[in-house]
């Protein structure tokens, strides 16, 4: 296998080019003012977050939460620091930290504002809450300060102009201008001299959190920090550093956590001490890590820190020398690198992209940049060749969203700062000297007020294992960090960390290798070495939901089928996967384990997929689990779900899923890893996210909704189709149902029509019009691909076209009525007779063959071999209404004879055009069907007597034929409509649910667990549109009066249970009074249960 291929496969799912350039620091100074608070919630974890680089904040919430909506938490707040040793103007030595957090950190003595990060403005709007996400165009600045103006109004992604390869992407920048502490007496210490409106140690970063919804992703934020010194101050001694205070297991349950750390996989990692969350008391808590995913690297001190045979590389060393030829290569490697430290890191030079193409810029010091494939030899870039890493600086080609056209670097050979794989966006050009700090203890020991006492922390070797498992339980903190490096002025360096999540399934925090949080440890690694690529899922189709009595119609549209795969460089989408739950975050889904036992797919209630063979369990596994890839059911874009009840609240989602990738060896085989397992990509799927936020608001994402069933109202008269009258020749079928009944129409009457672009109207696609006759407007038209098409409800209803695309016998149609008769009857296409398949032409066509007693019809001459020879039958095209021309050929020997004898081929013809006759001159004919009647067989069946079909016995068959042109289907429509003495009847039919009322009821919204119980609620059924209820005690006593006005679709109206002063009712039984002006009354009863 190609190494460009192996090391994409080797994470298992990367694919989209990271396009990041070297970071020119913002001229503005950060606010503190300026802070904002958002939430990232783009996959199973859910947290607030702000732009000044913290992360969770307790008490709020949600603060770590997972899984997202659970109300479970798990951390209580994260600081971000840098931490510098260098001299103040005294020339003393000082220790300067910038940090941000919310308790204990120094603050300005008269202001209180805090002295550390502040946001540097324009990287958000301003007009509203949160930082920058990349779903959210509405909290988008009007331009990027960091971007050129072509970039405004798109996303400023790590993955390019208007690239939105993560689910979820923020972006922020702050920097240290308002930390003030040092600038004070008697340091006075200015990391930009000249400028006393800057304080801090002169430091600008660049924050990125990002969340993707796959399987191995879906419980992990990655954070990506790039912090510039852009001051003029040179600084020999820096640690990056994070402060975690874990509040594993909830707000009130943060001091009974322990906590551990593991060397080999770069991990922190907290889990709760007995296993119970507060409130509620919920179990079993999980565990949360920090990932240390990049150090900065040193490239001044001679060492090779990450061990990988190459000395001081750096991340902004431009695009160095061009050596071609792979002996070249090997020699340059072997006088510049530690060849045997580079192979094993790497895993071999000849396993190196660029060297396999025997073009090497040293620049890409680790070789896995590839300029543009010249596949004509001119030595240039033409349009129709492949551009692979020579994107240029924006990092986009042609086939990708948003292209704005050819940009500097772009196909001209040279690596170019922005394009994937080099430089800033190649994490293995920096020489990363690792995590080298590390502290576990009870919050408060370390405070973020010390600045010099943190910096000794972080300096300290990492302790021994052993004395940093802090067991027992307490409210535990933690320090990660990094260094020292140098950081000089202008110089940007990157720290990244990941915030995972999992099941606790290890008894020993010593010994970790086989839990579930390693095995999602080792999988962040592996997205983090592939510079987060992940593959790309389909679009998001766009959902709309109808509530029905007892139903709700999905409705979806086809934009997910148009999905470019950048990297596979295919049109990939396979399906759609219908999601129902009756909470916001489809976690009653999650119930399609690993092989570990960990939940990783949900289980929908409806799957479509393209009818193109590929079905059943995807071979490339998660973590042994294998994607269900469908049935070849066909493609659907409307769903009605019968299985509901009314007044339930119900979420759904429709997710659309690509065919994943299965890796080929050279020789075309699948391609297999060590262990056996199929190596390539699984099946991507988008996203299906419903924002709930404490206070109960519901937003939804373009592919899921929220929606409740309803009964109508009482008297409510159901639309209606009429006339439903179908003249087709086409054997497929045409199916009109109506969803959505506020758009029918007042006696409407509707066409629908064909029409077969082909000659021989045997086309499978068929163009088809649908109009309405009444207003004269056309509703759509288009062409029926693969055999189905739905129109879509524009007008209220759906019409489902199923197309029959092949013109074939019919073989349950074949059938003589003489009964008596042995003879086997076989009709068959033309093709099958070497004599006439060279013209074999399926005419969509019924026919009937009639034995007579006399002559009846004469067969043509049409060939040498051929004779016109006297039938006892003739041949009726059914379709048609005439006679069909026949050839019969004498191809039984001893039965040539010059007249039919059973056994002998009958073939139908016609000439060169369905309307003309068939003609021996120049061969202007055709072959159609070819009928034998078979006598049994004397060996086969002895006892069977011979009995010939007699006369006036009629062979018959049908054929499968498309749509024609024609072809038309007629019906009207009749609305909704209100029947008051429907409604007088049916008053006696209001009831109320669920009665009795036990303590809670389905029907309730999801408790976030935030302030008491959360909402109660019961539902009054089968109302009319009009109508007052008055609630009342056995004693006579009015509790409540609720109001009723809708439209004829909802007879239902929800109660809180509380009374008229806004306090909750107390249990006992209740009348209820319902008052329909014009219609009558009704008197029940429901009861309330402790």
């Amino acid at each position: 296998m190609p190494s460009r291929i192996l090391i994409v496969l080797l994470a298992g799912l990367f694919v989209a080019p990271v396009v990041r350039a070297q970071r020119v620091p913002d001229p503005n100074h950060g606010n503190t003012k300026l802070t904002q608070w958002g939430v990232l919630d783009g996959n199973r974890v859910r947290t607030l977050y702000a732009n000044h680089g913290e992360i969770a904040r307790w008490p709020d919430q949600p603060s770590g939460e997972w899984p997202r909506g659970s109300g479970h938490s798990y951390v209580d707040g994260v600081a971000f620091i840098v931490s510098a040793r260098t001299r103040d103007a005294q020339g003393r030595i000082i220790k300067p930290m910038s940090t941000n957090y919310r308790e204990f950190i120094d603050r300005d003595p008269v202001t209180k504002e805090p002295w550390g990060w502040g946001p540097v403005p324009g990287y958000s709007n301003p007009r509203q809450g949160s930082p920058a996400r990349s779903d959210d165009p509405a909290t988008w600045p009007a331009e990027w300060p960091d971007r050129p103006i072509e970039w405004a109004g798109q996303w400023n992604g790590f993955f390019g102009r208007g690239v939105q390869n993560a689910d979820v992407e923020t972006y922020f920048v702050f920097d240290d201008a308002p930390d003030r502490e040092w600038t004070q007496d008697p340091h006075r210490f200015y990391p930009c001299p000249g400028d006393t409106t800057r304080g801090g140690l002169g430091l600008e970063v660049a924050v990125r959190g990002f969340q993707w919804n796959h399987p191995l992703a879906q419980d992990v934020i990655f954070w990506l920090y790039e912090i510039t010194n852009e001051c003029q101050v040179d600084y020999d001694e820096v640690y990056f550093a994070q402060y975690i205070d874990w509040g594993i297991g909830g707000t009130d349950d943060s001091g009974d956590d322990e906590g551990a750390y593991n060397t080999r996989l770069d991990l922190a990692f907290a889990w709760d001490f007995d296993g119970i969350g507060t409130p509620g008391r919920w179990g079993p808590v999980g565990t949360a890590g920090y990932a240390f995913l990049e150090s900065p690297g040193n490239h001044t001190d001679g060492l090779d820190n990450d061990e990988d045979g190459i000395i001081d590389e750096r991340r902004d060393s431009g695009p160095g020398q061009l050596i071609e030829g792979q002996e070249a290569i090997r020699a340059y490697v072997q006088a510049h690198y530690n060849l045997a430290d580079f192979e094993r890191f790497y895993l071999g030079l000849e396993e190196r992209p660029a060297f396999l193409e025997g073009r090497w810029w040293t620049g890409d010091e680790e070789m896995d940049w590839l300029g543009f494939q010249d596949l004509n030899g001119n030595g240039a870039w033409d349009p129709d060749e492949p551009l692979r890493d020579d994107l240029g600086e924006d990092g986009l080609g042609p086939t990708d969203p948003n292209y704005p056209g050819r940009d500097r670097g772009e196909g001209d050979g040279i690596p170019t700062p922005g394009e994937p794989n080099f430089d800033a966006t190649d994490k293995d050009e920096s020489d990363q000297i690792g995590l080298t700090g590390f502290a576990i203890f009870n919050v408060h020991d370390y405070e973020l007020i010390d600045d010099e006492q943190n910096f000794d922390i972080f300096a300290r070797a990492l302790p021994p294992l052993d004395d940093i498992v802090l067991e027992g339980g307490r409210n535990l903190g933690m320090f990660f960090a990094s260094g020292p490096f140098p950081l000089r002025a202008g110089q940007t360096e990157r720290f990244s960390m990941a915030l995972l999540f999992a099941e606790k399934d290890f008894t020993d925090p010593r010994n970790i290798e086989n839990s579930s949080l390693a095995r999602k440890k080792e999988t962040v690694q592996q997205i983090y070495n592939a510079d987060y690529r992940f593959a790309r899922p389909p679009n998001k189709p766009t959902l709309t939901a109808i509530p029905g009595d007892g139903q709700v119609t999905l409705i979806w549209d086809d934009v997910a089928e148009k999905s470019f795969d950048p990297f596979l460089r295919e049109f990939d989408f396979e399906g759609y996967l219908i999601y129902r739950s009756t909470e916001p975050n489809f976690e009653e889904n999650l119930v399609v384990t690993d092989a570990f036992g960990n939940p990783i797919f949900q289980r929908p209630i409806a799957q479509f997929d393209l009818a193109n063979g590929l079905r059943g369990p995807h071979p490339v596994s998660v973590n042994g689990a294998q994607f269900n890839l469908g049935t070849d059911s066909g493609l659907r874009h409307t769903f009605i779900d019968r299985d509901v009840i009314n007044g339930q609240t119900y979420y759904y989602a429709v997710v659309a899923y690509d065919r994943g990738f299965i890796a080929r060896n050279e020789d075309g085989t699948v391609a297999t890893n060590p262990d056996g397992s199929v190596r390539g990509l699984a099946p991507s799927l988008t996203t299906a996210v419903i924002k709930n936020d404490v206070a109960g608001n519901i937003a939804t994402d373009l592919n899921t909704a929220v929606v409740t069933p309803r009964a109508p109202a009482a008297g409510y008269v159901p639309p209606a189709l009429e006339g439903l009258n179908v003249q087709a020749v086409g054997t497929g079928s045409v199916a009109v149902e109506i969803v959505s009944p506020g758009l029918i129409q007042e006696a409407n009457t509707y066409e629908l029509t064909f029409e077969n672009p082909s000659l021989w109207q045997d086309s499978a696609a068929v163009r088809y019009a649908l109009t309405n006759l009444t207003t004269g407007a056309v509703v759509e038209e288009g062409v029926v691909t693969g055999g189905r098409r739905e129109i879509p409800p524009l007008e209220g209803f759906i019409v489902d076209i199923r197309n029959d695309t092949e013109v074939a016998v019919i073989d349950t149609t074949v059938r003589l009525t003489d009964a008596a008769s042995t003879f086997t009857p076989v009709v068959q296409p033309a093709s099958v007779s070497a004599t006439v398949s060279s013209r074999f032409v399926p005419l969509p066509a019924d026919f009937a063959l009639h034995f007579t007693e006399a002559v009846a019809d004469t067969s043509l001459r049409l060939a040498f071999g051929m004779r016109e020879i006297p039938a006892p039958f003739y041949v009726e095209n059914l379709t048609t209404g005439r006679r069909q021309d026949f050839v019969i050929l004498e191809d039984i020997p001893e039965l040539r004879n010059g007249q039919y004898d059973h056994g002998e081929t009958i073939v139908l013809v016609s000439g060169t055009t369905p309307d003309t006759p068939p003609r021996l001159e120049g061969g202007a004919w055709r072959s159609n069907w070819l009928i034998r009647l078979v006598p049994p067989d004397p060996d086969l069946e002895p006892d069977v007597p011979v009995i010939p079909p007699a006369p006036g016995t009629t062979l018959r068959f049908r054929t499968s034929k498309p749509f024609q042109t024609g072809d038309r289907v007629t019906f009207s429509t009749r609305p909704p409509a209100f029947d008051e003495k429907k409604a007088a009847s049916a008053l006696d039919d209001i009831i109320v649910v669920p009665n009795p009322y036990v303590a809670t009821s389905t029907f309730e919204p999801a408790d976030n667990f935030r302030v008491g119980r959360g909402e109660r609620r019961i539902y009054f059924m089968h109302l009319p549109p009009e109508c007052t209820i008055r609630i009342y005690t056995l004693t006579g006593q009015l509790v409540q009066t609720l109001h009723h006005q809708s439209t004829i679709d909802d007879g239902q109206l929800a109660w809180d249970l509380t009374t008229r002063d806004g306090m909750n009712i107390a249990y006992g039984v209740y009348l209820y009074h319902v008052e329909a002006p014009g219609l009558g009354e009704h008197i029940g009863r429901f009861a309330v249960i402790k």
